[in-house]
C-alpha cells in the first residue's frame, strides 16, 4: 500500500477540510488485472490466475491432483490453493516463484506517492473532478511501473531453465505473447 501525505495550512473551517479528507479516504486506486478484464482468448486460465500462479510458483502433480475436484467445483484457483497449504504446508515449485505486483509497487512507492500529491491538493480546493483525474494518474502511473519490473534487472527473478528458453524462443521469464504484462492496469473504487 502507498500513501501520500501533503502539508495544508488551512482558512477557514476546519470540518470542510476533515470531511474533503475523508471523502478522499474513501477511494483508493488498485494496481492489478481485474478478473472481468482478465480473460486470455482460447485459454482455460485468465491472467489474474496466471499473475498468482507466477507469483506463488507451480504446484506439483500431487497438488494439482488434490486441488483439481475443488476448482471443478467451482472452487477459485486461490481458494483452492490456500486449502491445499494450510493443510498441508507450502509445497516445492516446480517453477520458482516470481511476483510481480507487490515488489514492483513496493520499489516504486516514493514515486508513486508523489503521484498521489496532486489529487489531495485538488481535492482541498474542492475540485472533485482534479482529484479524481489526479487518482487516475497516479494509477496510471503505478500500473506503468508494474508493467516496466517485467524487465527490471532488479527484479530478482530465477532465469528461465535452458529447457524453457529453448521450448519458448525465449530466456525472459514471464514474457511470452506479452499478454499478461499488458494485462496490469488499475481501477479507482470506492474502498469496500
Amino acid at each position: 500500500m502507498v500513501k501520500g501525505t501533503v502539508a495544508v495550512t488551512a482558512k477557514g473551517d476546519p470540518n470542510i477540510l476533515k470531511k474533503i479528507m475523508a471523502d478522499l479516504g474513501k477511494l483508493e486506486v488498485c494496481v492489478g488485472i481485474p478478473e472481468e478484464e482478465a480473460s486470455r482468448q482460447g485459454e482455460e486460465i485468465n491472467n489474474a490466475e496466471l499473475a498468482y500462479i507466477h507469483t506463488h510458483g507451480v504446484r506439483a502433480g500431487s497438488m494439482r491432483e488434490e486441488m483439481q475436484p475443488a476448482i471443478d467445483a467451482g472452487k477459485p484457483y486461490s481458494k483452492a490453493y490456500e486449502m491445499y497449504v494450510q493443510e498441508h504446508g507450502s509445497p516445492l515449485w516446480h517453477s520458482p516463484p516470481r511476483p510481480i505486483i507487490e515488489p514492483a509497487i513496493k520499489k516504486h512507492q516514493e514515486s508513486i506517492a508523489e503521484k498521489l500529491k496532486p489529487a489531495a491538493q485538488a481535492a482541498l480546493n474542492g475540485n472533485a473532478q482534479g482529484a479524481q483525474d489526479g487518482l487516475e494518474k497516479a494509477g496510471l502511473f503505478a500500473a506503468n511501473k508494474v508493467k516496466d519490473y517485467f524487465v527490471d534487472p532488479e527484479n530478482g527473478w530465477a532465469p528461465n531453465t535452458p529447457e524453457t528458453a529453448k521450448s519458448k524462443g525465449s530466456d525472459r521469464p514471464l514474457i511470452d505473447s506479452g499478454a499478461l504484462r499488458q494485462a496490469i492496469t488499475y481501477v479507482v473504487k470506492e474502498r469496500e
